[in-house]
């Protein structure tokens, strides 16, 4: 009788033991949790606005890039440059008189401000175009695929075969070789924590190495049409996966990352 207890209080304590240990793993293994503002406000801001914000920091250098896109992708004309106007007499973002503006329009551009500082896709210069040639591109971000079937989840970037194709941020090679679809593709898990995916390749650079770090800038490989694009002209295909699993366009971003190439070619 002894036993038997003693058989059941072990299995109990197995059980809650186990039990524990899956919540542990779903916890540890749970995709993170990503505001749905985020990518709403970054994908809203055109490229044209970003140029502006650019060159007004570079003549006023001591005003916070971030707090010049929030303030204006949010407020009007007038709104904007009568903040702008402390900002230039070095009054602190935290202190700005916003006179008549409705707190919870205050509150939107401060949460766009920590958006921008957290999430820094559009800061100057940090991430690199990833086509190192003439290239063009449209927003083909959702179209159908194989009939409907699936959407396009990225952007197609069209060229010349051969054209040296590099990677566009820091991070780790996470993928690297053939796929049925992407052909010959890499993978890099950027140091923000995205997937970036460069597929069709012609081929790629023979330095790459699963695991071995990549820094922006670096050759990935080269423009072609294999996997399920050969039939297509040459382009590659690029997609940013997030941390959670979604894929999202990245046309707004390249748009941007281009401006900053050509920006620093003609400096």
């Amino acid at each position: 009788m002894k036993l038997l207890v003693n058989f059941k209080r072990g299995l109990a304590q197995i059980s809650i033991l186990l039990f524990l240990a899956l919540i542990s793993w779903q916890l540890i293994h749970r995709p993170p949790s990503i505001p749905s503002d985020v990518y709403q406000y970054l994908s809203s801001l055109s490229p044209a606005l970003v140029k502006q914000c650019t060159q007004e920091h570079r003549i006023s250098s001591s005003i916070s890039y971030e707090d010049l896109l929030s303030i204006r992708s949010t407020l009007s004309e007038k709104d904007a440059q009568r903040l702008i106007d402390q900002l230039n007499l070095r009054v602190p973002f935290s202190a700005l008189n916003w006179g008549s503006i409705p707190p919870n329009t205050v509150k939107t551009v401060q949460r766009r401000c920590g958006i921008l500082k957290q999430y820094t896709y559009y800061s100057p210069n940090k991430y690199r175009f990833p086509v190192k040639g003439i290239t063009w591109y449209e927003d083909s971000f959702g179209a159908d695929r194989d009939g409907g079937k699936r959407r396009h989840e990225g952007t197609d970037l069209f060229g010349k075969e051969g054209t040296p194709i590099v990677n566009i941020s820091g991070g780790c090679v996470e993928q690297l070789g053939w796929n049925r679809l992407g052909g010959e593709r890499v993978g890099v898990r950027g140091d923000d924590g995205n997937y970036y995916y460069y597929a069709h390749l012609q081929s790629i650079s023979p330095f790459l190495v699963k695991g071995r770090r990549i820094e922006a800038g670096e050759i990935v490989g080269s423009m072609g049409h294999t996997g399920d694009a050969l039939t297509t002209p040459d382009h590659l295909h690029f997609g940013i996966e997030l941390p959670n699993g979604q894929w999202i366009n990245p046309y707004p971003f390249l748009a941007v990352w281009q401006y900053w190439g050509e920006e620093g070619q003609s400096q």
